[in-house]
């Protein structure tokens, strides 16, 4: 056979290939469909709905009213529970990637990591109730909420953070030492510096997360919210607002209030993960 002219045995796996990557993208452009499928329609009966008044005013159970009180628990209680598990996280995080020599109980440590992850966090949220709520005598509101959104999140950011952490060449840490570096000079000057972009992302895919929690909060922030924002108050979520009128809300428009409550969850998600990149690009762009 000459030269440049290609056997049945060259051609077998290159259309194997071509066949796989058309599975694939037939695949995902389903996958795209259906998405679109839930997502359009929510948009065009939600968008109806909005309103000034809908997104600053208290629910109304007869109907009308908005959603004002549970976007404001919501941004307070996501937001304090990632200042209270993210940094936790990649502390740990860091100790085992980068002290894991001297971590005797690490294979323990990820197998308890790996339990913990599969928990619902309905148990989570069971736990905060038996410990915070009936033992410590907590009320039920949004610091019990917070507590219960900062055990849902911890194990999450932990195993994030060490996939992150891992993924920084083994090479670049022995060059530190060998320049005379200490292991904690090399973690404050290298590993966490070429690192932050992607904790930063790690922070916006948790509170995405967190953002549509909802089994643990009904039994600790609770179903109410009052006009004033207290911390020992009970704190109704987007989400667990959302849950509360496909289920037992009393409205007559009840359609179209979940429908304009799914749609203002979606663009605070989307609003989270776009600002999240966004600002993890500019950090890794200002490393460089």
């Amino acid at each position: 056979m000459s030269k440049g002219v290609l056997s049945p045995k060259t051609l077998k796996p290159v259309s194997q290939g071509r066949f796989a990557h058309y599975v694939l993208a037939s695949v995902g452009a389903g996958a795209l469909l259906a998405l679109l499928s839930v997502i359009i329609p929510l948009a065009v009966q939600g968008f109806h709905g909005l309103s000034m008044e809908f997104l600053f005013k208290s629910p109304r159970e007869l109907g009308g009213g908005g959603i004002g009180p549970e976007i404001v628990n919501t941004l307070i209680m996501v937001g304090l529970s990632q200042c209270i598990s993210l940094p936790l996280a990649v502390i740990i995080a860091l100790y085992r990637v980068e002290y894991h020599q001297v971590c005797p109980l690490a294979g323990w440590f990820d197998r308890a990591l790996h339990v913990v992850l599969s928990l619902p966090t309905m148990v989570i949220g069971l736990i905060v109730v038996d410990f915070a709520i009936v033992r410590w005598h907590w009320p039920i509101s949004v610091e019990s909420g917070i507590l219960a959104l900062s055990l849902i999140n911890w194990p999450y950011a932990v195993s994030l953070a060490i996939e992150v952490f891992q993924r920084i060449p083994n090479g670049w840490r022995e060059a530190s030492w060998a320049l005379g570096s200490s292991r904690w000079q090399t973690i404050t000057h290298l590993i966490l510096p070429m690192s932050w972009a992607d904790i930063i992302e790690i922070a916006g895919v948790a509170t995405a997360r967190l953002m549509g929690e909802t089994a643990a909060l009904i039994y600790t922030a609770g179903l109410n919210v009052s006009n004033r924002f207290a911390f020992s108050a009970p704190g109704e979520t987007v989400a667990v607002h959302l849950w509360y009128i496909r289920t037992e809300g009393l409205m007559p428009d009840a359609d179209h209030v979940a429908a304009a409550t799914g749609l203002i969850l979606l663009l605070l998600v989307v609003a989270v993960l776009w600002v999240s990149q966004k600002f993890a690009g500019w950090v890794k762009n200002s490393n460089l």
